[in-house]
């Protein structure tokens, strides 16, 4: 490859080991937002033409290439493409919709976010989520190398959190999420995180929803909460925990809650 050849290059720098299908699924997904980028562009007329190839994979933190490639079938203007000018409009759209779910900038006004735009989020950011550090992306255009966005372990997991959010507003339009509620664990299991079933071994009390106490669920990418709200805790009983939820209900009766965010913990003054 020569260095001068315009690429989208991103540098991880986590503070634990990646799982191996964290990283190859925020490259999946880096990979999916490109055939839709290359398509609602106009570059392709269908999603297979375009592709995204990892150009090189270097020692040490991770360093990752991109060459976006759009192939000539059925594109007939495409020797005047230019590859900086697409590699600049798809690291934009990225960052638009990590900004956004980050809380760093409005929602696109020119994208119209859906499920698979949540989970590409998600597992963009995913792998600082969970083993922590830094991800950048830069856009490398022979000597010059310009920053397009920075994302930290904060970052990362509000992204994966508002994602999931999102997620479920637009699978169900008329769910009832409530954000920031305090909750007090009732009994709890320190197993993992369930996240399906129609039982689960964790009940908590929402005092602002319901007095009583029901079970509680995770959603898939939430199951990692669990364990980063009692981990660290002798007695999480003793603790309030301010969380996202939806609540579920069957003919207006509160059934479960599914925690869908969290924003930290303090004391329960008894």
């Amino acid at each position: 490859m020569a260095d001068d050849q315009p690429r989208l290059n991103l540098h991880i720098e986590p503070k634990t080991p990646i799982e191996v299908d964290d990283l190859s699924a925020a490259l999946g997904s880096l990979a999916r937002q490109y055939e839709r980028f290359a398509t609602e562009e106009g570059f392709v007329d269908k999603a297979k033409h375009a592709r995204l190839l990892v150009s090189s994979v270097s020692h040490g933190s991770i360093d990752i290439s991109f060459l976006p490639e759009i192939t000539a079938a059925g594109v007939a203007m495409l020797p005047f493409f230019d590859k900086l000018e697409i590699i600049e409009k798809f690291a934009k759209r990225v960052r638009a919709l990590l900004d956004w779910l980050a809380g760093k900038a409005d929602k696109p006004a020119n994208i119209s976010i859906n499920v698979k735009d949540c989970d590409d989020a998600t597992n963009i950011a995913n792998p600082i989520a969970k083993s922590g550090g830094t991800q950048n992306f830069c856009i490398i255009n022979g000597g010059l190398t310009v920053n397009v966005l920075q994302i930290d372990t904060a970052a990362a997991k509000e992204i994966v959190e508002r994602a999931g959010r999102e997620r479920s507003l637009l699978k169900n339009p008329a769910a009832d999420i409530r954000q920031r509620v305090p909750m007090i664990w009732a009994q709890l299991d320190r197993d993992e995180a369930k996240v399906d079933g129609k039982r689960s071994p964790d009940r908590a009390t929402i005092p602002e929803i319901d007095m009583k106490s029901h079970p509680v669920f995770f959603t898939d990418e939430m199951s990692r909460l669990k364990s980063e709200m009692i981990g660290d805790t002798a007695n999480p009983y003793q603790q309030v925990y301010f969380v996202d939820v939806e609540v579920v209900t069957i003919n207006s009766r509160v059934v479960a809650y599914r925690v869908i965010g969290y924003h930290g913990k303090e004391d329960l003054q008894t």
